[in-house]
């Protein structure tokens, strides 16, 4: 059995858990301040591969002003051939015209907080709890800013 045979699944999980979140894809989805308000989004699925990418992923930016969610899986070792370890990465990236809410944060860091809810010591990756790890903010362009939050995980086989 590969070492790795689980990263297609454990990717599915966390894209899952994101698009779990009415608040998120709201916050992906409109743009107007007062993303919250809006009427759910009845197919969340309809996001991926458009706000939200199972992969690191700078997006074409082109004239549209939108939010972006892309994951990376990082740090994959072997660990006494028993277990082996990674971070989870979950970037943020928002046009700068949509960083205000009405919510009194800004966009990216209302969504890295959701983010957070839905990750920080849960299971369902690997056999041990997610934990945070670390956050820093990106800078992409001139129209473009984020943040990226990550997690450690350990799977044991």
């Amino acid at each position: 059995m590969s070492r790795l045979e689980k990263l297609s699944a454990d990717k599915l999980t966390v894209m899952q858990r994101i698009l779990s979140s009415q608040d998120i894809c709201k916050a992906l989805k409109y743009s107007d301040t007062g993303f919250l308000d809006q009427p759910d989004i009845e197919d969340t699925s309809s996001l991926i591969y458009e706000q939200v990418f199972p992969y690191k992923k700078i997006p074409d930016f082109n004239n549209d002003k939108t939010s972006f969610i892309t994951l990376s899986f990082n740090n994959y070792r072997p660990i006494r051939n028993s277990f082996k370890s990674g971070v989870i990465y979950i970037h943020v990236l928002v046009h700068q015209d949509l960083m205000k809410t009405d919510y009194g944060v800004l966009r990216t860091d209302f969504l890295i907080n959701q983010i957070d809810k839905l990750m920080n010591s849960t299971q369902g990756i690997g056999i041990g709890k997610v934990e945070f790890f670390e956050m820093d903010e990106l800078s992409i362009n001139e129209k473009y800013m984020g943040v990226y939050i990550a997690y450690r995980l350990v799977e044991f086989n």
